[in-house]
């Protein structure tokens, strides 16, 4: 794998950070998803009547979700700006934030305040501008935003299409692009219509001539369990199921981490591949791999297959130690029994059946990302070197 050209002091920089998203001009693969959004995005900008795709990335933890709607956001926002006129509100939800709706429509609106909102260049200041004259408040009622000096609605479907009728249109705005990051943290039996709300919310503001697009992210299991209570959120989203990296993909992300950071660091296709085995593609393991090696190969400029293969015992140990561990203690005492057995046995694909154990263990073990739901109900453990991890313990 070639080096980059920029020669720099500090040589053996380190540009593979596990714990943060890719930004755009480190983002690779996933090709099909970015080709179709920039595609759809546009048309859906230039309809004469508005009819905004909605977008669902899906998948487990570690995947690369956040990295993809970051680039979808920079796009929107860069690539497609000598076409059309995009905004984009980004709102991280938390557990605290959706508690209810009234939490989440207040995160919502603060975010629309901060600097969650982006614009394209020739609308930036305007759309700046007017968004400054909102405020969050909470009140008896509920939640809302207002104008300064202005009384306002307390309800998001009303501020939203006062934002766009006021002030994102007039500014010259074609579409908005609403991304909500980790949807699935609405809790479904305690709020199980804030589903329902949202899909009714968006689908009346685009009635009423809003050109808003939702894009939402949130682990593998959230729409097959919620299917029962909001089977129609389902058909409201383009859904994305990200999968790990190809090999192919690994290499592209690889080696723009190199180039980006000026790193002078010298990676042997030999390496790549060995991790890319002993990770089966996934990015968070990936780059985790690949930054503890360097670490451990410093002052050493140019990492070799032997390399790998002396210090892989300790990454994975690592591993075990600072996330494998952590994520077993997320389960509970009956959780963490049934993982052991399902590691110890020796099918790769079980059901609840196989272990005389209730449904409800599996869907939870499901929902904390520890397993993965496959076809004709079988689960596995969510990546093999957990299933390792878990088969000595």
């Amino acid at each position: 794998m070639a080096k980059s050209n920029n020669h720099n002091e500090s040589n053996t920089l380190n540009p593979f950070s596990p714990q943060h998203p890719a930004q755009p001009n480190q983002f690779a693969g996933r090709h099909k998803e970015v080709d179709y959004f920039r595609s759809t995005a546009l048309n859906s900008a230039k309809m004469p009547t508005p009819a905004p795709l909605n977008y669902a990335v899906l998948g487990t933890w570690g995947l690369g979700k956040t990295s993809l709607v970051y680039e979808y956001r920079h796009i929107a926002l860069e690539e497609l700006r000598k076409s059309t006129h995009c905004v984009t509100l980004h709102c991280a939800l938390s557990p605290q934030s959706c508690r209810n709706w009234e939490s989440f429509t207040t995160s919502l609106l603060a975010a629309a305040k901060s600097k969650e909102v982006n614009a394209t260049q020739t609308i930036k200041s305007r759309v700046g501008k007017e968004i400054s004259r909102w405020e969050p408040r909470v009140s008896v009622a509920g939640v809302g935003v207002q104008r300064r000096r202005d009384e306002g609605s307390t309800d998001l479907l009303t501020n939203l299409a006062s934002l766009w009728h006021k002030h994102l249109e007039p500014s010259g705005t074609d579409i908005a692009f609403i991304l909500l990051d980790d949807l699935h943290y609405f809790p479904i039996k305690a709020e199980e219509s804030a589903y329902l709300t949202l899909r009714s919310t968006f689908q009346e503001l685009v009635n009423q001539g809003c050109n808003y697009s939702l894009i939402v992210t949130a682990h593998s299991g959230l729409f097959t369990e919620i299917a029962e209570v909001a089977e129609p959120l389902i058909r409201f989203f383009k859904i994305s199921e990200l999968q790990p990296f190809t090999l192919a993909e690994a290499k592209e992300a690889i080696e723009k981490r190199l180039k980006t950071s000026g790193s002078q660091l010298s990676i042997d296709d030999a390496v790549v591949e060995r991790a890319y085995e002993k990770t089966a593609g996934h990015p968070y393991l990936l780059m985790f791999t690949l930054h503890e090696l360097v670490e451990m190969l410093r002052p050493s400029t140019h990492m070799r297959e032997a390399g790998f293969e002396e210090n892989w015992p300790q990454v994975d140990a690592l591993l075990g130690e600072t996330l494998f561990r952590q994520k077993f203690l997320s389960a509970s005492e009956k959780e963490r029994d049934l993982l052991l057995k399902i590691a110890k046995s020796k099918e790769v694909g079980v059901s609840p059946k196989n272990f005389k154990a209730p449904n409800v263990l599996f869907t939870r073990l499901e929902q904390k990302e520890l397993l993965i739901h496959e076809d004709r109900g079988r689960y596995v453990l969510f990546h093999p070197l957990f299933r390792e991890y878990l088969a000595n313990q």
